[in-house]
């Protein structure tokens, strides 16, 4: 598994998730809950890492989100 794209919002995250997911490529978003739980003062907002599940599949995935239109 590797970090494709990082996010400040699930929301983000979730939307190219499905993006991919439409093009079968297997993903997985997950955020620094910790942050949430306990927010420290001045740290800004928590990250939302978007992983692919197969490393074969990582050059297809960030081609794929590079040439999308925003």
């Amino acid at each position: 598994m590797k970090l494709l794209k990082t996010y400040n919002t699930e929301t983000i995250a979730y939307i190219d998730k499905g993006f991919l997911a439409d093009r079968g490529i297997e993903t997985i978003v997950e955020g620094s809950a910790m942050s949430d739980v306990f927010p420290a003062p001045d740290a800004g907002t928590s990250q939302v890492g978007l992983y692919v599940v197969s490393d074969a599949q990582y050059g297809q995935a960030r081609r794929l989100l590079d040439d999308r239109p925003e």
